[in-house]
């Protein structure tokens, strides 16, 4: 991917821990940094959103759930994703947490959707006890 090039400035105590996090993860400088800039974008456009190492790589979560976005929308199947159907099937979420998810959902729902598919795709896999 074609990427531009611009130079930036930064606080030393901030430079050392993206190096660090560089570091751990065994990527550049440049890859976490973007990484990094992309979630604060993502979570400044849909508030009560974080973000979570998982297994499978970060995933977008709902603030005080645990539950990853993909999880709350897959749950609502071929129906419709709306605050009524998410409301009911999780009634103890509060609404703006179902704001969050449905926010997030709508701005990227490609990968949202793609990680519904990836875990149904696994649990299939898995042999039956």
């Amino acid at each position: 991917m074609a990427t531009d090039v611009k130079t930036l400035r930064f606080r030393r105590e901030l430079r050392s821990e993206i190096d660090r996090l560089a570091r751990r993860s065994r990527r550049s400088f440049s890859e976490v940094t973007q990484d990094l800039l992309e979630e604060a974008l993502r979570m400044r456009k849909c508030p009560g959103i974080y973000f979570h190492d998982e297994p499978a790589g970060r995933e977008a979560k709902i603030a005080g759930t645990g539950l990853g976005i993909w999880e709350v929308i897959s749950a609502c199947g071929a129906g419709p994703k709306n605050a009524k159907t998410l409301k009911k099937r999780f009634h103890w979420l509060s609404n703006a947490q179902i704001a969050a998810a449905l926010t997030y959902y709508r701005a990227w729902p490609q990968e949202i959707d793609d990680l519904a598919s990836e875990n149904q795709r696994a649990a299939s896999e898995v042999p039956e006890a």
